[in-house]
């Protein structure tokens, strides 16, 4: 089963360093593709941040890990 989708829910706001607010986000789930078709599954429910009755979630496409390196091709010298 392939992740097709990352489920993120607004749980609360915070003051940003330019004086704006913003959103504090929360990986809730995914949603994957099935022989049947898309699945749905919740990891966590965060019930504080129900407004009016529901929670609104966003559904993000997973984003490539290609600049990632492997482990077994990391410098070998760490500069501490």
């Amino acid at each position: 089963m392939a992740i097709k989708y990352f489920v993120k829910a607004a749980v609360s706001e915070f003051q940003g360093d330019d004086g704006k607010m913003k959103k504090r986000y929360q990986s809730i789930g995914v949603v994957m593709e099935t022989k049947h078709g898309l699945m749905l599954k919740l990891e966590s429910l965060p019930i504080f941040a129900f407004k009016e009755g529901a929670v609104l979630a966003y559904l993000n496409v997973p984003e490539d890990k290609a600049d990632s390196k492997p482990i077994d091709k990391l410098e070998e010298d760490i500069p501490f």
